[in-house]
C-alpha cells in the first residue's frame, strides 16, 4: 500500500510544479517588453549614451553641456 500512495504523491507534486511555472510564463511574458533605445556616442569622451538623454549639435552628440563647449576630440 505504501508505494502507490508515494508514485500519486509524487505525480501530485510534480503536476502542481508543472502549473505553478506554466502560470508564472504567462504573467511574465503578458509585461510588455521594453522599448529599444538607439545610442550615441559623445564626440568629446566618446561614451555612448541613450538619444533622448544626449545634446545634439549637428553632426556631433554629446553628454554634457560642458563637452558640447568644448567640442569634438579626436579618438587616442
Amino acid at each position: 500500500m505504501g508505494l502507490p500512495r508515494l508514485i500519486i504523491l509524487a505525480l501530485l507534486v510534480a503536476g502542481g510544479v508543472w502549473l505553478w511555472r506554466r502560470f508564472n510564463q504567462r504573467s511574465n511574458s503578458s509585461t510588455p517588453p521594453s522599448p529599444v533605445q538607439t545610442m550615441v556616442c559623445c564626440a568629446h569622451c566618446h561614451v555612448h549614451l541613450p538619444q533622448d538623454r544626449a545634446l545634439a549639435d549637428s553632426p556631433y552628440w554629446y553628454c554634457s553641456s560642458q563637452h558640447q563647449q568644448q567640442g569634438p576630440k579626436a579618438r587616442d
